[in-house]
């Protein structure tokens, strides 16, 4: 048995599998129309359960084969999308032209659907694009820009996290002159580091969303299960997924690794994750400009990071990158 959320359900307009409740009576059959009023009164319910696995029964038209609906979802392209198909949140001062920021973020947001929906082949294809776009087109602008800030795509946290992430990750390996192949797995590690949390039942609340560290530990392990089970990816990208909260000091989770022991892309990704959880004011730290931002992680230092890593990373930047996160977005 599986949890589902009724936000979940609410993408259905017919039920594609039995409902249950925690004692395991059924509460709504399979082929049944999701009305509005089934869907508040499921909300009565604290757990919500399914037997079925849901990348193999979701039939959003009403009982289509799912294979259908995995192509119907993922018929897009990057160069098929029309920017001005999505509202979005931009960094104005941001080195990528504004087209290519909104492009990137809905490309992105239309792959997380596929994951979302459990369609995760589909999914690792458009990744993959995505990871071919930032090397080929991206980095060429993005690569000699000194200040962190303008690299930063702002707005959504569960569109621009993983971006940010993936985009810095990949810079700071292309600095450690990591061949191409290797560059494209930090890239798509990056990607994934927080794909776990889709696995996470939070109520109504987008588990790519919350704030409380605590209730998503488990998104670790959970990542790297879907990124070894389901993806069929390396070892080495399944790793950034599990031990980027990982700490030098052996502090981390969740299983309490330090220096060598963890791995190198776990090593990059906890750094880049830090740091746009800090622009994102996403810790306990108030920060209101990238300056501020690379001050606080100085003063964490090798306790948390890679001292090779952080240095790196420290080193890509202008320091006196004073301007406010705030001013940047429109």
């Amino acid at each position: 048995m599986r949890t589902v959320t009724t936000k979940e359900l609410s993408g259905f307009k017919i039920l594609p599998f039995d409902l249950y409740d925690e004692g395991g009576s059924r509460i709504l059959n399979a082929g049944e129309a999701l009305t509005p009023g089934k869907l508040i009164m499921l909300k009565n319910y604290p757990k919500l359960y399914t037997e079925e696995v849901y990348s193999n029964t979701l039939r959003m038209d009403g009982g289509a084969n799912p294979n259908n609906n995995a192509q119907k979802m993922a018929n897009f392209s990057y160069d098929s999308l029309d920017a001005n198909d999505f509202e979005t949140v931009l960094n104005r001062d941001g080195t990528l032209e504004q087209d290519t920021q909104i492009k990137m973020k809905y490309f992105f947001s239309k792959t997380l659907d596929l994951f979302l929906n459990g369609f995760y082949e589909e999914g690792l294809i458009k990744l993959n694009s995505l990871v071919s776009i930032i090397i080929s087109d991206v980095f060429k602008k993005l690569y000699k820009t000194k200040k962190g800030s303008q690299i930063r795509f702002m707005g959504e946290y569960e569109i621009c996290h993983p971006l940010n992430v993936a985009i810095i990750s990949g810079l700071i390996a292309k600095k450690l002159e990591y061949s191409t192949l290797e560059i494209e797995h930090v890239i798509l590690a990056g990607l994934l580091h927080d794909i776990g949390k889709i696995k996470i039942d939070l109520g109504d609340t987008s588990p790519l969303l919350t704030i409380h560290e605590d209730e998503v530990m488990q998104h670790t392990t959970l990542g790297y299960t879907l990124i070894k089970d389901e993806l069929h990816l390396s070892e080495e990208i399944a790793k950034g997924a599990l031990e980027h909260h990982e700490n030098n000091d052996g502090s981390g989770y969740p299983q309490g690794l330090s220096s060598d022991y963890i791995s190198e892309i776990a090593q990059i990704i906890n750094v880049t994750n830090y740091y746009d959880n800090l622009a994102c004011n996403r810790t306990a730290t108030h920060v209101s400009s990238n300056k501020d931002v690379l001050r606080a992680m100085l003063e964490v230092g090798t306790k948390k990071f890679s001292a090779k890593i952080l240095y790196t990373f420290v080193h890509m930047f202008n320091y006196d990158d004073p301007k406010e996160f705030n001013d940047m977005v429109f």
